[in-house]
């Protein structure tokens, strides 16, 4: 891993609301030193429009595609599908999309065992199964990348909001539900045509697994 992959500290861990609950707050970009911050057209919650056509039912992914991949679920294992929103549900650069998803796969199989992520606008899912407390994930996960994302604009400042969320997994059922959410995300959110398409998408021993 590159710069954004050493030095990961520690922080906590708290409940939250969905983050695509409409909050009310315009979304905005992250900016170097001395730029404005641009304002976005669209309503929280919602993703920029693009070029891309509407999401057919044929584009998404498909129980029976998914599940000729699915990893081995063990039901006395502990997953997690987990949400982190960034603060002020400020708009990531691609380059900071890149610094969060290379710092999730760096701590995969140090602080947990990581099944699917997905990087999005303006925030991130995942699934785990921890090797670590979750409070020391998160504050491993939003310290890091902070301090990095932060370095790169040579400035300094809140990158995630405090709050976290996280589900306990408690089927094979809901798990399958969980990561097919993730997979079909940028498609929903006109981000991509299809999954295979989406450079911050991750499903273990599937999409991206040895990048």
């Amino acid at each position: 891993m590159k710069k954004c992959e050493s030095n990961i500290i520690k922080n906590n861990i708290l409940e939250m609301e969905c983050p695509h609950a409409p909050t009310g707050q315009p979304s905005t970009s992250i900016h170097s030193v001395g730029q404005q911050p641009s304002t976005s057209i669209h309503s929280v919650g919602q993703q920029p429009s693009t070029s891309l056509p509407p999401v057919g039912q044929a584009s998404r992914l498909s129980n029976n595609s998914w599940k000729r991949h699915l990893p081995h679920f063990q039901l006395s294992a502990g997953y997690y599908f987990i949400t982190l929103v960034t603060y002020n549900r400020t708009l990531l650069q691609p380059s900071q999309k890149d610094c969060i998803f290379n710092a999730l796969n760096f701590l995969n199989g140090k602080k947990y065992e990581l099944y699917a992520a997905v990087i999005l606008n303006d925030h991130l899912h995942m699934i785990i199964n921890p090797t670590d407390s979750l409070s020391k994930i998160m504050h491993s996960i939003k310290s890091f990348t902070a301090h990095e994302i932060n370095k790169q604009l040579n400035r300094k400042g809140k990158i995630w909001q405090d709050e976290s969320m996280d589900k306990v997994i408690r089927s094979e059922k809901e798990f399958i539900e969980k990561i097919n959410y993730i997979v079909n995300n940028p498609i929903k959110a006109h981000l991509a045509q299809g999954y295979a398409d989406y450079k911050w998408l991750y499903v273990k021993d599937w999409l991206n697994y040895n990048k």
